[in-house]
């Protein structure tokens, strides 16, 4: 049994917002939270009290504090959390989270990254608001069992302009813009901020994917309550946590990366899919198209796993001489399997088992092939027909 989350930001979202709606998913938030007394801050406390947003009940968390700092640096607040004896996965996420607002901060004041000086975020609720969401995300998953991903649906933003640390800003806010960069959002129908830098980070460092709930069964949902209660939108965020169903298939997050060239030899474009599928590729292959003016060419396609994007694009670049490719998030599919082998005279030949059928393997065929000379779809027949009868 495994489980998976959904976050919906369409109206918008922040710390506390977040911190609510994890904390209505747990039975006991308070327990969940106490590590956070391992920080070290003094003189604060979190309390959750049920609310109505635009007649919708929803949980307010609220961060009361003596501090009076003007807040922090990037690096204090990071050596904060790594020298905790918060669970390690707690630290990861918590630390993720305030490397993107550190990053995208440095960028748009172009300053190093250990000079990044925080103000809103670097105050003691909002280090709460963090730590706090990343104890409880783990916390649901101690009490229902492995969450396998998080996804995100597309981020509200409203508009106008909010007084900030560094004078008026407009709206979405130059940070929450940076770190939602490449995300998926949606209008809100406002004069004011929906999404904080914090709740953006948040949203991000969460997020395995982006995209709609995922199909299952729904156990739990909850609502966090933002501040204000405006007449026009209910000012909250809301979770769904669903169990996943018992199936022979599993869906992933992938991506595809895609060229179009005409000028490369077929020498060259075999090489390239050899060394694609060498250095980390799932697959790749090449169909033919007409490109303008009329010259036939070639579509490069790459399937890989976020972690080998930026490498295979590369070298995909790089091998072909191309200005230029596209990379798109895709949802791949794959159904269960298993293996098992036969013999076919006197050599191993390994059978792929899946829900609805059975294949030997190809290259175990070939090798068949070259020593007794018969077909390969000879060969395959029979190796098909001893499975099936050691089957029964």
């Amino acid at each position: 049994m495994s489980f998976s989350l959904w976050i919906d930001p369409s109206f918008g979202a922040s710390g506390d917002m977040l911190l609510g709606a994890f904390a209505e998913m747990v039975s006991d938030p308070e327990q969940a939270l106490f590590p956070l007394h391992d920080l070290g801050l003094d003189d604060w406390k979190i309390d959750f009290t049920e609310t109505l947003r635009n007649g919708l009940n929803a949980t307010k968390a609220e961060v009361t504090y003596g501090e009076t700092s003007t807040g922090r640096k990037w690096s204090e607040i990071d050596t904060l959390i790594k020298d905790s004896s918060l669970p390690a996965q707690v630290i990861d996420g918590s630390q993720r989270t305030f490397l993107f607002l550190a990053q995208v901060e440095a960028e748009q004041h172009g300053v190093a990254l250990d000079d990044v000086h925080f103000h809103e975020v670097g105050a003691v609720d909002a280090i709460l608001d963090v730590v706090g969401t990343w104890l409880l995300r783990f916390a649901l998953e101690d009490e229902v069992g492995v969450i396998d991903g998080i996804a995100v649906g597309p981020v509200g933003l409203g508009s106008g302009s909010v007084k900030a640390s560094h004078g008026t800003l407009p709206l979405p806010a130059p940070a929450t813009i940076g770190i939602l960069k490449d995300c998926p959002i949606t209008n809100v129908n406002t004069k004011s901020e929906t999404c904080t830098p914090t709740g953006a980070a948040l949203l991000v460092s969460l997020a395995n994917r982006w995209g709609n709930i995922s199909t299952g069964y729904i156990r739990r949902s909850s609502r966090g309550a933002g501040t204000r209660n405006p007449d026009d939108y209910p000012n909250i965020v809301s979770v769904v946590l669903t169990e996943n169903p018992e199936t022979d298939e599993a869906t992933t997050s992938k991506y595809l990366i895609e060229t179009n060239v005409d000028d490369v030899t077929p020498e060259i474009l075999a090489t390239t899919i050899e060394k694609l599928l060498e250095e980390g590729a799932e697959d790749a292959w090449i169909t033919p198209i007409i490109m303008k003016k009329g010259r036939p060419g070639q579509e490069i396609k790459v399937l890989c796993s976020a972690d080998d994007l930026d490498s295979l694009k590369n070298l995909l670049l790089v091998s072909t001489g191309s200005l230029g490719c596209r990379s798109i998030q895709i949802e791949k599919t794959e159904l269960a399997r298993t293996f098992e082998t036969i013999t076919l005279y006197g050599e191993t030949v390994n059978i792929k088992v899946g829900p609805y059928g059975a294949k030997p393997e190809q290259r175990d065929l070939l090798r068949i092939s070259e020593k007794t000379n018969i077909s390969l779809r000879q060969l395959s027949d029979e190796a098909t027909l001893i499975f099936n009868q050691k089957s029964k």
